[in-house]
Parts: structure tokens; C-alpha cells; sequence
């Protein structure tokens, strides 16, 4: 078993003893909510179902649960999953066996096509949306690592040290060709940066599935829907507050589907967000999606991914 997968099994039960010290929440006026703060930034668009507010998990302005140590249980998901690292080598993206990471866009028209897929629900990464100003009182940046975790009192040669570490340095890589990215740790900053993309007109979408094992799943072909040709995509990332690796590609770089999803059994079903990419002329030739379609990269044969449930796909109306 290699030294990251340890890491991310390491993370699993690990759970520090951190305490943050914020006294902002009773001195915010309880009207400068999140709510309030998507109705003013987002006037024409609908308020997020279910499912996506708790992948967002917002904290309020009177409510803390989420930060600290009930954000470092780490899940298996968040060691395996796929959709960011566009630069990585094949050798750098680690993946549970057995699982199906990428797929041909024409797949999603070929009846009968199954792929095997592990589900985590929403809440299993619970870390928090701070409140924007108390987000930027909080250093976020490899240079400021050492009073990051003097801060969250996480021991420097912990494992989940070495997840801060990973996550940070994550957000600081440059962007490929054709991205443009973006790590948001508020509410505020997440829907600023994709109102400056998209627009205020948009709707949020999220995979969601019944059952948490893993399993085979049939595309149902009927039921696929394209759902758009522009999107942020957010991904939560793992760290002891809510952090976003947002990202956006050129307009006809990648288009999105909502794809109806039947398991062997016929009963728990999962609609699962798709992402296929059209041009992936930036990604690192030794990208795992190359090797496992055995294709090269180009503009020629779509790459897919589905989003885990604890990312969310944002398009305009």
C-alpha cells in the first residue's frame, strides 16, 4: 500500500483537537445571513436545494459546527477524486480500484453502457463556509503554513498536516490552457467569482445517489440531459473550514449533462452531474484519462468525469 494511500486512510479516523477561537459570531447582524447574501447577489436565481446547501454547508452568522475538528474526518472520497488535476500524471491521481474515473463522451449515447461508481452522501465532508470577513482574517497560503497550523493547533507532522499542505498548495498551482480557477473559503467569495463568469441568472446542480457502496450503474441513454456548454465547476476540498477549488474553461471546452443513473438491483437510483471535456490539448500527456481510454490528448474524442456529491456545477439560465 503506498505512503498516500496510508495518508488517506490515516485521515479517515484522524480527528484533531482544534478549537477556533472566533468571537465574530454574535457581533454580526443576523440580516447579513447567507441567504440574504445569495438573494442580493443572485436576485434571479432560485434558492439551492437540499442537497447542494449541504455540500455548501454555509456556516451562519451564529453557528460554527462544521470548523475545526468536525471538519477533519476525512472521507475516502476526497483521496480519490478526479476532475482537478488536469496537470497531474497519471502516477499522481490516486483512485479507488475498480472504480470508473473517466469515460468517452459517446458513451452517454450508447445503450447498455455501465460504470461502476461509489456515491458519498453530501454531508460526508462537513467542513463549513466561513463568513467572508472572518475567512480573511485567516491566512491561506504556503508562506503563512507554519501560523496556519499554530492557529488550528494541528501538529506540524500530523497527516492532516500534510492535507492542509495538499490543499493549499492545490489552490496555488497555476491554471492549464483554457482554465481559469479560483479557490473560494467564503460564501460570498465562491458567488462573486461565479456571478464574474456567469452572470446572476444561473442554477446550481449536484450529483445525488440513494446508496453510499460501491457498485455498477446502467446509463439510461433516454434520460441523459445536456444542461449546458458554460459552468463553473466548485469542488470541496479537504480542509478544516469550507474551501472551493473553482474552476472555469473556455466556452467550448467542455459541456455538462445530468445522466440518469439504474443499478443492478433497479431500486436505488442516482442522477449524476457529467462533465466532458471537448479539448484537452492542456492536460499533461500522462494524464490517467489518456491511459485509460488509450487516446492522446486533442479535440477530437471528449474525455467525461462525473462529479462527486460533494461538488457542484453551476450554469447560467
Amino acid at each position: 500500500m503506498d505512503q498516500f494511500r496510508l495518508l488517506c486512510m490515516f485521515s479517515i479516523f484522524y480527528v484533531a483537537s482544534v478549537v477556533v477561537g472566533i468571537g465574530y459570531a454574535n457581533k454580526v447582524d443576523d440580516a447579513k445571513s447567507w441567504m440574504f447574501y445569495w438573494n442580493s447577489a443572485l436576485p434571479k436565481s432560485p434558492l439551492p436545494t437540499k442537497a447542494v446547501q449541504q455540500v455548501l454547508n454555509p456556516a451562519g452568522e451564529r453557528s460554527y459546527s462544521g470548523i475545526g475538528k468536525d471538519a477533519v474526518n476525512l472521507t475516502p472520497q476526497d483521496c480519490y477524486r478526479v476532475g482537478t488535476a488536469y496537470a497531474a500524471s497519471a502516477e499522481e491521481i490516486i483512485v479507488e480500484p475498480g472504480l470508473t474515473t473517466y469515460f468517452q463522451g459517446n458513451d452517454l449515447q450508447h445503450s447498455g453502457k455501465t460504470v461502476t461508481m461509489r456515491f458519498l452522501k453530501p454531508t460526508s465532508n462537513k467542513a463549513a463556509l466561513l463568513p467572508r470577513q472572518v475567512a480573511e482574517s485567516i491566512p491561506f497560503s504556503s508562506s503563512k503554513l507554519p501560523e496556519i497550523q499554530t492557529y488550528f493547533r494541528v501538529n506540524p507532522k500530523s497527516g492532516y498536516a500534510e492535507i492542509m499542505k495538499k490543499t493549499i498548495g492545490d489552490c496555488e498551482k497555476p491554471a492549464i490552457k483554457a482554465e481559469d480557477k479560483y479557490c473560494a473559503t467564503s460564501l460570498e467569495s465562491l458567488i462573486d467569482f461565479m456571478v464574474s463568469k456567469l452572470g446572476k441568472h444561473v442554477q446550481v446542480y449536484s450529483t445525488e445517489a440513494e446508496d453510499e457502496s460501491k457498485q455498477e450503474y446502467r446509463i439510461e441513454t433516454t434520460g441523459v440531459q445536456s444542461i449546458g456548454d458554460r459552468s463553473v465547476v466548485c469542488h470541496k476540498e479537504n480542509y478544516v473550514y469550507g474551501v472551493f477549488y473553482c474552476h472555469k474553461f473556455d466556452d467550448t471546452a467542455t459541456k455538462a449533462y445530468m445522466v440518469p443513473l439504474v443499478p443492478a438491483d433497479g431500486v436505488t437510483k442516482a442522477k449524476a452531474v457529467a462533465i466532458c471535456h471537448i479539448d484537452t490539448t492542456g492536460w499533461n500527456p500522462k494524464h490517467l484519462a489518456f491511459r485509460v481510454l488509450k487516446i492522446k490528448p486533442g479535440n477530437t474524442v471528449p474525455v467525461c468525469h462525473f462529479l462527486h456529491t460533494t461538488s457542484l456545477l453551476w450554469v447560467p439560465m
